[in-house]
C-alpha cells in the first residue's frame, strides 16, 4: 500500500515541483552569495586605495611643514666636505661662504634643498618617492614628467590636491600633486621667475606603491570568499534537508488520505450498527440527512408518537412534525440544520451552543396533564467536517424536573447563604459546607469533607466552654454563642455560632448542622469605639481622658508605695506661627512627628499623652531623684528642637517643659497639671527651648497672673486704661515733632500700674485686641480736641500689638475709629516691632500698605532686637526706625552699642528713612546721636511721659516758646 501510494504521488508531479523550486532556490541563493563576495571585494580594494590616499595626503603635510619652517626660518650652514659642496644657485648670496675662527669652511645650504635631498633617499626604503616640480624649472632633474605636467595644469586651475593611479615601471602607484604658492618668504631664492606672491609657482608630488594595499586588500578577499563559500555550503545543507523534510511530509499526507478513505468505508458498515443502538436508546431519537429525509425513528419515538418507523423512514419536507408539543410546532432537529429559522415564531424556548440546539418545552398531547419535555438536536459532520445529517433526543422529564427544582431551590439556599454552613454525621464528620464556609476559613469543599470541625479550633477557649457548648447541645439540641475560630492560614477570628443537633426516628442523633458568621467588623467596630474615646485620632497617643485614667493609677500606686512621681508638661514653641504660615496640615504632620519622637524617647513604663493643641503630657511613674525628670526634659529638649522636614518644608520648633514631682508639687492629678502648667509658662517666660522645675515662688506667680487676669477683664468693661504722652522732639531744631502714647492702668486697688506688669497677660489671654482697640480711640480722640483747641498739630504714635496686626480688618476697624473720632490720618502714627512684622512679612507688607495709603504714620519700634531681613525691610512702607532703648543706655561707654546705633541711623537714611532714639537721658547721648545725624528724641532728657493735661501745658508752652 505505501509503495502505491509513492508511485502515485511520484506520477502527479508533486516531487518534480518541490525539487524543481528547490533548484530555483539554491540558484538564487548563489546568485545573491556570488554578487554579495564581488560587492565585499570591491569595497576592500577601494579602502586599501583610500589608505594609500591617506598616507599620500600626509607625506605631502610633512613636506609642505617642513618648507614653510623653512622658509619661515632662511638657510642653514653646513660644513663643506665630500657630502657638502657649495650650491651654484645660491651664488648670488654674498654670504653664501664663511670661514669659521677655527678655519672650518662653511657654506649656505637651502633647506628645500636639503629636503630634496632626503626624499631622494626615501624610495631606497618604502619605495615612497616625493619630488617638487615646475614648468620653469633650473635643475634638469625637476622637469616635470607627462603626469606632472598633466597635474600642474590642473592644480594651477583648481588649487586643490589632484591625484590618480597609474603606473611607473608596470607597477600600480598612487600619485598626488599638492600645488605650492608663491609666499614672501619665497621670493629669496626665486624672484627669477617673476612668479608673484599669490600665484601658483609649482607643485609637490608623491608617488605611493599601491601594492602593498592591494596585497592587504586582496588578503581580505579571500578571506570574504571563504566566509561566503562557507555560507553558501550551509544554504545548501539547508535547501537539501528542507526539500527532504517537505518531500516526507508529502509522502506521510497520502498514506493519511488513503487511511481515512479505508476508515470511511469502515464507518459506512458501522452505520448500521449505530442505527439498531439507537433504536434501544431509551430517549426518543430522530435522525435526518443533510436533504432532510428520515433516516432514523427508534422504537420509543415510535410509542411516544403512535407513529412505526416503516411510515416515517425516508420521507422529509417536515412531514416528520408530531403533534405532541401543541400547535404541530416544528422539531429541533430542523432549526440545527438550518439557523436561519430561529427567528421563527414556532421555535421558542431554546439555546443554541454550536451544533447543538437545547430545548424544552410543555406537551399538551400526551396526556391529560402537560408533560414536561427536554430535547436535545445536533448537526451531523463527517471527518471532513461537512454536514450530513441531524439528530434529536427527547425525554420526557416531568417528575425529574419537579424534583430538581426542589432540589436547586433547597442547594440554591443552602449554598448562597451569607451564613457559613455546615454539616456533619453523627461521628462529627464534616459532610457538607457552603460557599460561605470557604470565605470565612479558608477550607474549600474539598478540603473540609471528612474532617472534624475542630480542626478550626483556636485555642481561646478553655475546656469547661466546650463541655457546657456540648452539654446545651445534647440537652436542648441547640446551642449559640461567640466563639474564636483560626483560619486556613492560621489567623484567628471571632464568630457567631449556631448548632443544632438533627435526631432520627429513633431520637438518635443522625447529623449536627452549624451555621456562623464572621463577626470582626463588629468586634472592629467595637474596638474602634474603645480606641476613640481613649486615643488622640491624630497622633494615635493617649487623649486627656485616658492619660487622666492611667496617671491617677500611677498617683494611687506611688502612694501605696511611697515612691515619687513626675509629671512633665510640654508646649511646642512657635507652633501657631508655623500653621499660620505652612497650613494646618504641616501642622497636623509635625504634632504626628512630635509624638513619634517623644515615644522613642521615653522608657516602655513611661507615659505619653496629647492634652490638646499642641501640648503634650509626660508622666514617670516611677523617679528616684529630683534629677531624673530633669534629665528627660533635656532628652525630650535635644530630640524634639532637631528640624522636621515635612512635606518639602524643613520645619523648626522647640518645646518648653514645666515640670511637677508628686508629692512635694501636688497630690492630686489636678494639682500635678495645674503646678506642671505654671513652670511651662516660666519656661516659656524664660525665653523657651528649655525647662523649669515647679516651685512655690510659680505658684504665687500664677496667682498673681490670674489675679491680673481676672482684674483685667473688670478694667476693659469699667474703662480704666489712660494715655500718658512722651515728647518727640528734634534735636537740631528743638521741635516738637510728636508724642508717643503710653497706655498705663488706673486701678482703683492699687493705683497707676505700668504695661510691663500687664501687657504680657493681656497678650497672652486675648485681652490685648480690645486694649488696643480703647488705646487706639482715646489717642483719636485726644488728637482731635486738641485740635479743636487750636493747639500745634503733631503726631500721636501708638503702638500696635502682634495680635492686632494678624487681624485682616484692621485698616478697616481703624479707619472707622478715626472717623467716629474725628482725627484725621496723618493726626496717628502706628508702631509696630520688627519681630511682629518678620513672623508674617508678606501679610504684614499687605497690611502696613494699606496703613500707609491711608495716610497713617508706620513706625519699626525697638529696632534691632529681634530678627531682621533687610531684604523685607526695604518693602516695608514705613517712615521712620526706633532705636531700642537698650543700645541707646550704654551708648556712652559700650562701643558695640555706638557702632549698632550709628550703623542703624545710616542704613535708615540710605532708605531713606526717619531714626527716632528712645531712652535719651544724657547730654552725652543727645550729643553723640546728633554727631551721627539721629533725626528725633525721645526720653527723660526732654520729658517724661505726661498725662493728657501736663501734655497739653506742654504743647501750649511750646506754642508759645515757638
Amino acid at each position: 500500500m505505501k509503495s502505491d501510494s509513492q508511485n502515485s504521488f511520484q506520477n502527479n508531479g508533486s516531487v518534480k515541483t518541490i525539487l524543481s523550486r528547490a533548484v530555483v532556490t539554491v540558484l538564487v541563493w548563489t546568485l545573491l552569495l556570488v554578487l554579495a563576495a564581488w560587492w565585499n571585494v570591491r569595497v576592500a580594494y577601494q579602502q586599501a586605495f583610500e589608505l594609500a590616499t591617506t598616507q599620500a595626503q600626509v607625506a605631502l603635510a610633512k613636506d609642505l611643514a617642513f618648507r614653510k619652517w623653512a622658509s619661515k626660518r632662511g638657510g642653514i650652514y653646513m660644513e663643506v666636505g665630500p657630502l657638502v659642496s657649495p650650491s651654484p644657485l645660491l651664488n648670488h648670496v654674498p654670504d653664501r661662504d664663511l670661514l669659521t675662527d677655527r678655519g672650518v669652511h662653511l657654506t649656505l645650504k637651502n633647506p628645500a634643498m636639503i629636503m630634496n635631498e632626503i626624499t631622494q633617499e626615501v624610495p631606497h626604503f618604502n619605495g615612497i618617492n616625493t619630488r617638487i616640480t615646475s614648468r620653469l624649472y633650473i635643475n634638469p632633474v625637476d622637469a616635470p614628467d607627462e603626469w606632472e605636467r598633466t597635474a600642474l595644469f590642473i592644480v594651477e586651475g583648481t588649487r586643490e590636491n589632484y591625484h590618480t593611479a597609474t603606473l611607473i615601471n608596470g607597477k600600480p602607484y598612487l600619485r598626488m600633486m599638492q600645488p605650492m604658492v608663491m609666499e614672501p618668504s619665497c621670493l629669496q631664492c626665486h624672484a627669477w621667475t617673476g612668479i608673484k606672491v599669490g600665484e601658483l609657482r609649482g607643485g609637490t608630488d608623491v608617488s605611493i606603491p599601491l601594492a602593498p594595499f592591494y596585497a592587504a586588500a586582496g588578503k581580505q578577499g579571500r578571506g570574504i570568499a571563504v566566509s561566503h563559500g562557507a555560507i553558501w555550503l550551509l544554504g545548501l545543507v539547508s535547501v537539501g534537508f528542507i526539500t527532504r523534510r517537505t518531500i516526507r511530509v508529502e509522502l506521510e499526507r497520502c498514506q493519511q488520505e488513503t487511511q481515512l478513505k479505508e476508515k470511511n468505508l469502515e464507518l459506512q458498515d458501522s452505520r448500521q450498527y449505530l442505527l439498531t443502538i439507537i433504536d434501544f436508546l431509551p430517549d426518543a431519537t430522530l435522525i435526518i440527512d443533510n436533504a432532510g429525509k428520515v433516516v432514523g425513528w427508534n422504537r420509543e419515538l415510535a410509542r411516544l408518537t403512535g407513529v412505526p418507523a416503516a411510515k416515517m423512514i425516508g420521507r422529509g419536507d417536515l412531514e416528520y412534525s408530531i403533534p405532541l408539543y401543541g400547535h404541530r410546532r416544528p422539531l429541533l432537529i430542523d432549526l440545527a440544520l438550518d439557523p436561519s429559522r430561529e427567528g421563527d415564531v414556532n421555535y421558542e424556548g431554546f439555546t443554541r451552543n454550536g451544533d447543538i440546539v437545547h430545548g424544552e418545552c410543555y406537551a399538551t398531547g400526551l396526556g391529560e396533564t402537560p408533560a414536561y419535555l427536554t430535547t436535545a438536536a445536533s448537526v451531523l459532520r463527517n471527518s471532513k467536517g461537512e454536514v450530513i445529517g441531524a439528530i434529536e433526543c427527547i425525554r420526557d422529564n416531568t417528575e425529574q424536573m419537579k424534583a430538581q427544582k426542589r432540589i436547586m431551590l433547597l442547594a440554591k439556599i443552602f449554598n448562597e447563604s451569607g451564613e457559613a454552613i455546615v454539616i456533619t454525621d453523627s461521628e462529627n464528620r464534616i459532610m457538607e459546607t457552603n460557599k460561605a464556609f470557604a470565605q470565612f476559613t479558608g477550607y474549600s469543599r474539598e478540603e473540609a469533607l471528612g474532617r472534624n470541625p475542630r480542626v478550626l479550633k483556636s485555642g481561646i477557649e478553655d475546656k469547661t466552654f466546650y463541655e457546657n457548648m456540648w452539654r446545651s447541645i445534647l440537652e436542648t439540641n441547640y446551642w449559640q454563642g461567640e466563639i474564636w475560630d483560626k483560619r486556613k492560614d492560621g489567623s484567628l477570628y471571632p464568630k457567631w455560632l449556631t448548632i443544632t443537633a438533627i435526631r432520627g426516628a429513633d431520637n438518635i442523633i443522625t447529623n449536627y448542622f452549624a451555621s456562623f458568621s464572621d463577626i470582626t467588623q463588629r468586634k472592629v467596630a467595637e474596638m474602634r469605639i474603645q480606641q476613640l474615646a481613649h486615643t488622640d485620632t491624630l497622633t494615635s497617643l493617649p487623649n486627656r481622658h485616658t492619660l487622666v485614667e492611667r496617671l491617677t493609677q500611677a498617683l494611687e500606686q506611688a502612694k501605696r508605695e511611697r515612691h515619687s512621681l513626675a509629671v512633665l508638661f510640654i508646649d511646642l514653641d512657635r507652633f501657631k506661627m508655623i500653621n499660620d504660615t505652612l497650613g494646618h496640615h504641616v501642622g497636623d504632620l509635625l504634632l504626628k512627628e512630635v509624638a513619634s519622637r517623644l515615644k522613642g524617647a521615653l522608657r516602655a513604663e513611661d507615659i505619653v499623652a496629647r492634652f490638646g493643641g499642641d501640648e503634650f503630657v509626660v508622666v514617670q511613674p516611677r523617679t528616684r531623684s529630683q534629677v531624673e525628670p530633669a534629665h528627660l526634659a533635656e532628652k525630650i529638649l535635644k530630640t524634639v528642637a532637631a528640624p522636621y522636614f515635612l512635606d518639602n518644608n524643613t520645619v523648626y520648633t522647640s518645646p518648653s517643659i514645666g515640670i511637677s514631682v508628686f508629692p512635694s508639687d501636688g497630690t492630686t492629678v489636678a494639682e500635678l497639671f495645674k503646678n506642671a502648667d505654671a513652670a511651662m509658662y516660666h519656661a516659656k517666660a524664660a525665653g523657651r527651648n528649655t525647662y523649669q522645675m515647679f516651685t512655690k515662688e510659680m505658684h504665687t506667680a500664677a496667682r498673681q497672673r490670674l489675679a491680673i487676669e481676672n482684674s483685667l477683664r473688670s478694667a476693659i468693661a469699667n474703662d480704666e486704661f489712660v494715655l500718658h504722652y512722651q515728647p518727640q522732639v528734634e534735636p537740631v531744631s528743638g521741635r516738637l515733632v510728636g508724642l508717643e502714647a503710653l497706655v498705663r492702668w488706673q486701678n482703683p486697688e492699687d493705683g497707676l500700674v505700668f504695661p510691663d506688669s500687664f501687657i504680657p497677660v493681656a497678650e497672652e489671654t486675648g485681652m490685648i485686641l480690645e486694649i488696643g482697640r480703647q488705646v487706639f480711640e482715646k489717642a483719636c480722640r485726644q488728637a482731635a480736641r486738641w485740635r479743636e483747641a487750636g493747639l500745634p498739630l503733631v503726631r500721636i504714635a501708638v503702638n500696635l500689638s502682634a495680635r492686632q496686626l494678624r487681624q485682616p480688618d484692621l485698616p478697616d476697624m481703624l479707619a472707622a475709629i478715626m472717623k467716629e473720632c474725628g482725627a484725621d490720618p496723618e493726626m496717628i502714627e502706628l508702631e509696630v516691632t520688627e519681630s511682629m512684622t518678620m513672623e508674617r512679612p508678606v501679610e504684614s507688607i499687605r497690611i502696613l500698605g494699606a496703613l500707609k495709603s491711608m495716610g497713617i504714620g508706620l513706625a519699626i519700634d525697638d529696632f534691632g532686637t529681634g530678627y531682621s531681613s533687610l531684604s523685607y525691610l526695604k518693602l516695608f512702607p514705613v517712615d521712620k526706625l526706633k532705636i531700642d532703648r537698650s543700645f541707646v543706655k550704654d551708648i556712652e561707654v559700650d562701643p558695640d552699642d555706638a557702632a549698632i546705633a550709628s550703623a542703624t541711623i545710616a542704613m535708615a537714611h540710605t532708605l531713606g528713612k526717619k531714626v527716632v532714639a528712645e531712652g535719651v537721658e544724657t547730654q552725652t547721648q543727645l550729643d553723640f546721636l546728633v554727631q551721627h545725624g539721629c533725626d528725633i528724641i525721645q526720653g527723660y532728657f526732654y520729658s517724661k511721659p505726661l498725662s493728657a493735661e501736663d501734655a497739653e501745658q506742654y504743647l501750649v508752652q511750646r506754642a508759645g516758646n515757638g
